[in-house]
Protein backbone atom coordinates (compact mmCIF):
# COMPACT_ATOMS: atom_id res chain seq x y z
CA UNK A 1 0.00 0.00 0.00
CA UNK A 2 2.69 2.54 0.87
CA UNK A 3 4.74 1.63 -1.97
CA UNK A 4 1.56 2.28 -4.31
CA UNK A 5 1.11 5.35 -2.57
CA UNK A 6 4.65 6.37 -3.13
CA UNK A 7 4.70 5.61 -6.66
CA UNK A 8 1.31 6.90 -7.63
CA UNK A 9 2.69 10.76 -6.10
CA UNK A 10 5.90 10.31 -7.73
CA UNK A 11 3.93 9.90 -11.74
CA UNK A 12 0.86 12.04 -10.36
CA UNK A 13 3.16 15.38 -8.80
CA UNK A 14 4.71 16.43 -11.75
CA UNK A 15 1.79 16.24 -14.00
CA UNK A 16 -0.29 18.72 -11.75
CA UNK A 17 3.10 21.01 -11.40
CA UNK A 18 3.00 20.63 -15.34
CA UNK A 19 -0.44 21.50 -15.83
CA UNK A 20 0.08 24.36 -13.71
CA UNK A 21 3.86 25.91 -15.54
CA UNK A 22 2.09 25.51 -18.75
CA UNK A 23 -0.37 28.04 -18.59
CA UNK A 24 -4.21 28.63 -17.56
CA UNK A 25 -5.66 26.59 -20.18
CA UNK A 26 -3.55 23.09 -19.30
CA UNK A 27 -4.13 24.25 -16.00
CA UNK A 28 -8.02 24.27 -16.59
CA UNK A 29 -8.01 20.79 -18.11
CA UNK A 30 -6.25 19.48 -14.83
CA UNK A 31 -9.57 21.66 -12.96
CA UNK A 32 -12.01 20.00 -15.20
CA UNK A 33 -10.67 16.06 -14.67
CA UNK A 34 -10.55 16.70 -11.18
CA UNK A 35 -14.08 17.88 -10.94
CA UNK A 36 -15.27 15.47 -13.09
CA UNK A 37 -14.20 12.55 -11.44
CA UNK A 38 -14.75 13.44 -8.21
CA UNK A 39 -17.95 14.82 -8.81
CA UNK A 40 -18.69 11.07 -10.52
CA UNK A 41 -17.35 9.65 -6.72
CA UNK A 42 -19.63 10.97 -5.33
CA UNK A 43 -22.61 10.72 -6.94
CA UNK A 44 -21.38 6.92 -7.23
CA UNK A 45 -21.94 7.80 -3.04
CA UNK A 46 -25.14 8.51 -3.21
CA UNK A 47 -28.15 5.97 -1.61
CA UNK A 48 -29.66 4.68 -4.53
CA UNK A 49 -27.36 5.33 -6.92
CA UNK A 50 -26.96 4.08 -10.88
CA UNK A 51 -24.36 4.66 -13.25
CA UNK A 52 -26.89 5.39 -16.14
CA UNK A 53 -28.41 8.00 -14.39
CA UNK A 54 -28.31 11.02 -16.70
CA UNK A 55 -28.67 13.34 -13.26
CA UNK A 56 -25.10 11.67 -12.78
CA UNK A 57 -24.15 12.88 -16.17
CA UNK A 58 -25.56 16.98 -15.33
CA UNK A 59 -23.84 17.02 -11.87
CA UNK A 60 -20.39 15.80 -13.75
CA UNK A 61 -20.87 18.68 -16.50
CA UNK A 62 -22.07 21.55 -14.15
CA UNK A 63 -19.04 20.86 -11.76
CA UNK A 64 -16.54 20.97 -14.82
CA UNK A 65 -17.98 24.52 -15.61
CA UNK A 66 -18.28 25.55 -12.20
CA UNK A 67 -14.16 24.43 -11.80
CA UNK A 68 -13.43 26.32 -15.06
CA UNK A 69 -15.53 29.08 -14.93
CA UNK A 70 -13.05 31.57 -14.02
CA UNK A 71 -10.57 30.70 -17.00
CA UNK A 72 -13.04 29.90 -19.55
CA UNK A 73 -15.83 31.92 -19.35
CA UNK A 74 -14.45 35.09 -18.31
CA UNK A 75 -18.16 36.93 -18.59
CA UNK A 76 -20.26 37.23 -15.87
CA UNK A 77 -23.15 36.90 -18.00
CA UNK A 78 -22.11 33.88 -19.29
CA UNK A 79 -21.37 32.35 -15.81
CA UNK A 80 -24.54 32.97 -14.64
CA UNK A 81 -26.06 31.10 -17.85
CA UNK A 82 -23.57 28.55 -17.39
CA UNK A 83 -24.76 28.11 -13.89
CA UNK A 84 -28.59 28.36 -14.14
CA UNK A 85 -28.96 26.06 -17.53
CA UNK A 86 -27.59 22.96 -16.02
CA UNK A 87 -29.37 23.65 -12.38
CA UNK A 88 -32.98 23.88 -14.13
CA UNK A 89 -31.97 20.60 -16.46
CA UNK A 90 -31.03 18.66 -13.18
CA UNK A 91 -34.39 20.03 -11.62
CA UNK A 92 -36.37 18.59 -14.30
CA UNK A 93 -34.78 15.74 -14.02
CA UNK A 94 -36.86 15.11 -10.51
CA UNK A 95 -39.83 14.74 -12.82
CA UNK A 96 -41.19 11.17 -12.73
CA UNK A 97 -41.13 9.22 -15.75
CA UNK A 98 -41.17 5.67 -16.90
CA UNK A 99 -37.93 3.67 -15.40
CA UNK A 100 -37.11 6.23 -12.23
CA UNK A 101 -39.18 8.13 -9.58
CA UNK A 102 -35.88 9.61 -8.41
CA UNK A 103 -36.25 10.77 -4.47
CA UNK A 104 -35.39 14.34 -3.72
CA UNK A 105 -32.57 12.83 -1.36
CA UNK A 106 -30.77 11.43 -4.54
CA UNK A 107 -30.82 14.87 -6.34
CA UNK A 108 -29.69 16.60 -3.21
CA UNK A 109 -26.47 14.36 -2.63
CA UNK A 110 -25.72 14.88 -6.89
CA UNK A 111 -26.13 18.54 -7.27
CA UNK A 112 -24.42 19.07 -3.92
CA UNK A 113 -21.35 16.97 -4.91
CA UNK A 114 -21.68 19.37 -8.09
CA UNK A 115 -21.62 22.74 -6.11
CA UNK A 116 -19.33 21.07 -3.21
CA UNK A 117 -16.60 19.98 -5.75
CA UNK A 118 -16.95 22.79 -8.45
CA UNK A 119 -17.82 25.59 -6.90
CA UNK A 120 -14.82 25.33 -4.15
CA UNK A 121 -11.96 23.98 -6.91
CA UNK A 122 -13.17 26.87 -9.14
CA UNK A 123 -11.08 29.20 -6.41
CA UNK A 124 -7.75 28.23 -8.22
CA UNK A 125 -8.63 29.28 -11.19
CA UNK A 126 -9.73 32.59 -10.26
CA UNK A 127 -6.37 32.36 -7.93
CA UNK A 128 -4.06 31.54 -10.85
CA UNK A 129 -5.84 35.09 -12.74
CA UNK A 130 -4.41 37.17 -9.94
CA UNK A 131 -0.67 39.09 -10.39
CA UNK A 132 1.40 36.40 -9.06
CA UNK A 133 -1.13 33.97 -9.31
CA UNK A 134 0.56 31.19 -10.81
CA UNK A 135 3.38 31.01 -8.08
CA UNK A 136 0.38 31.32 -5.30
CA UNK A 137 -0.92 27.67 -6.93
CA UNK A 138 1.86 26.42 -6.87
CA UNK A 139 2.60 27.49 -3.64
CA UNK A 140 -0.31 26.37 -2.35
CA UNK A 141 -0.48 22.65 -4.39
CA UNK A 142 2.58 22.27 -2.88
CA UNK A 143 2.02 23.21 0.64
CA UNK A 144 -1.51 21.29 0.68
CA UNK A 145 0.44 17.84 -1.11
CA UNK A 146 3.56 18.78 1.48
CA UNK A 147 1.13 18.81 4.84
CA UNK A 148 -1.00 15.47 3.60
CA UNK A 149 2.25 13.47 2.92
CA UNK A 150 4.32 14.73 6.46
CA UNK A 151 0.69 14.43 8.38
CA UNK A 152 0.21 10.67 7.25
CA UNK A 153 3.52 9.90 7.65
CA UNK A 154 3.87 11.46 11.19
CA UNK A 155 0.64 10.15 12.41
CA UNK A 156 2.07 6.99 11.39
CA UNK A 157 4.73 7.15 13.40
CA UNK A 158 3.74 9.05 16.38
CA UNK A 159 0.08 9.26 16.14
CA UNK A 160 -1.94 8.65 19.80
CA UNK A 161 -4.80 11.65 20.24
CA UNK A 162 -7.24 11.59 17.51
CA UNK A 163 -8.33 14.81 15.90
CA UNK A 164 -12.01 13.36 15.34
CA UNK A 165 -12.03 10.06 16.09
CA UNK A 166 -16.14 9.55 15.33
CA UNK A 167 -15.26 11.07 11.87
CA UNK A 168 -11.58 9.53 11.12
CA UNK A 169 -9.63 7.22 13.08
CA UNK A 170 -6.66 8.02 11.16
CA UNK A 171 -6.26 11.61 12.06
CA UNK A 172 -4.37 12.57 14.95
CA UNK A 173 -3.01 16.28 16.51
CA UNK A 174 0.39 14.32 16.12
CA UNK A 175 0.17 14.00 12.91
CA UNK A 176 -1.33 17.09 12.12
CA UNK A 177 1.73 18.72 14.30
CA UNK A 178 4.32 16.87 12.17
CA UNK A 179 2.34 18.06 8.96
CA UNK A 180 2.25 21.97 9.68
CA UNK A 181 5.87 21.84 10.93
CA UNK A 182 7.07 20.03 7.56
CA UNK A 183 4.90 22.22 5.57
CA UNK A 184 6.47 25.70 7.21
CA UNK A 185 9.61 24.51 6.22
CA UNK A 186 8.97 23.69 2.78
CA UNK A 187 6.77 26.62 2.11
CA UNK A 188 9.32 28.97 3.07
CA UNK A 189 11.39 26.55 -0.08
CA UNK A 190 9.33 27.34 -2.33
CA UNK A 191 9.05 30.48 -1.37
CA UNK A 192 12.74 31.27 -2.15
CA UNK A 193 12.35 28.88 -5.39
CA UNK A 194 9.98 31.08 -7.08
CA UNK A 195 11.81 34.51 -6.16
CA UNK A 196 14.74 32.47 -7.30
CA UNK A 197 13.03 31.81 -10.71
CA UNK A 198 11.15 34.97 -11.43
CA UNK A 199 12.51 37.69 -8.69
CA UNK A 200 9.57 38.15 -6.24
CA UNK A 201 7.00 36.19 -4.69
CA UNK A 202 3.26 38.21 -3.04
CA UNK A 203 4.04 37.28 0.59
CA UNK A 204 6.74 38.12 2.85
CA UNK A 205 8.49 35.33 4.93
CA UNK A 206 6.47 36.20 8.18
CA UNK A 207 3.18 36.21 6.27
CA UNK A 208 4.38 32.88 4.35
CA UNK A 209 4.31 31.69 7.22
CA UNK A 210 1.13 32.80 8.65
CA UNK A 211 -0.77 31.37 5.65
CA UNK A 212 0.93 28.17 5.97
CA UNK A 213 -0.72 27.89 9.03
CA UNK A 214 -4.59 28.26 7.39
CA UNK A 215 -3.18 26.38 4.33
CA UNK A 216 -2.71 23.30 7.00
CA UNK A 217 -5.69 24.27 8.66
CA UNK A 218 -8.00 24.08 5.57
CA UNK A 219 -6.51 20.85 4.41
CA UNK A 220 -7.37 19.61 7.62
CA UNK A 221 -10.86 20.68 7.35
CA UNK A 222 -11.26 19.41 4.02
CA UNK A 223 -10.07 15.90 4.69
CA UNK A 224 -12.34 15.44 8.05
CA UNK A 225 -15.08 17.28 5.69
CA UNK A 226 -14.50 14.44 3.02
CA UNK A 227 -14.19 11.61 5.64
CA UNK A 228 -17.37 12.85 7.04
CA UNK A 229 -19.43 12.38 3.45
CA UNK A 230 -17.77 8.63 3.25
CA UNK A 231 -18.73 7.98 6.81
CA UNK A 232 -22.44 8.93 6.32
CA UNK A 233 -22.92 5.98 3.77
CA UNK A 234 -20.67 3.63 5.40
CA UNK A 235 -17.57 4.37 2.70
CA UNK A 236 -13.84 3.88 3.46
CA UNK A 237 -13.11 5.24 0.02
CA UNK A 238 -14.31 7.70 -2.55
CA UNK A 239 -12.96 5.45 -5.16
CA UNK A 240 -10.57 3.32 -6.87
CA UNK A 241 -8.76 5.54 -9.53
CA UNK A 242 -5.52 6.39 -7.34
CA UNK A 243 -3.19 3.68 -6.29
CA UNK A 244 -2.89 3.58 -2.79
CA UNK A 245 -4.58 6.64 -2.03
CA UNK A 246 -8.41 5.60 -2.92
CA UNK A 247 -10.44 7.88 -5.38
CA UNK A 248 -9.68 11.42 -6.73
CA UNK A 249 -11.39 12.66 -4.06
CA UNK A 250 -9.73 10.69 -1.21
CA UNK A 251 -6.59 12.74 -2.73
CA UNK A 252 -7.93 16.27 -3.39
CA UNK A 253 -10.52 16.95 -1.08
CA UNK A 254 -7.41 19.14 1.37
CA UNK A 255 -7.41 21.31 -2.11
CA UNK A 256 -11.24 21.89 -1.84
CA UNK A 257 -10.64 24.09 0.90
CA UNK A 258 -7.44 25.42 0.39
CA UNK A 259 -7.96 27.05 -2.69
CA UNK A 260 -10.76 29.31 -1.19
CA UNK A 261 -9.07 29.79 1.42
CA UNK A 262 -5.87 31.18 -0.15
CA UNK A 263 -7.72 32.85 -2.70
CA UNK A 264 -9.47 35.71 -0.64
CA UNK A 265 -6.29 36.04 1.49
CA UNK A 266 -4.21 36.42 -1.48
CA UNK A 267 -6.97 39.46 -2.98
CA UNK A 268 -7.39 40.88 0.57
CA UNK A 269 -3.98 41.82 0.79
CA UNK A 270 -4.12 42.92 -2.76
CA UNK A 271 -6.64 45.65 -1.60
Amino acid sequence: MLGLRLLTTAVGLPLVLLAILLGPHPFSIFLAVVAAVCTLEICKLAPGSSRRDPLAVVATLWAVILATRHILIPSSSLQNLAITVPLIVALVLLLPHTHRNRTFTQWSWMIAGALYVGWLFGHWGALYLLPGGRDLVLFGVIATFAYDSFAYFSGRAFGRHHVAPRISAAKTWEGAAGGLAATVVIGLLVRMALIAASGSFPFTISLTVAITFFVVLAALVGDLVESALKRSVGAKDAGVVLPGHGGMLDRFDSLLFVGPMLYYVSLWMAI
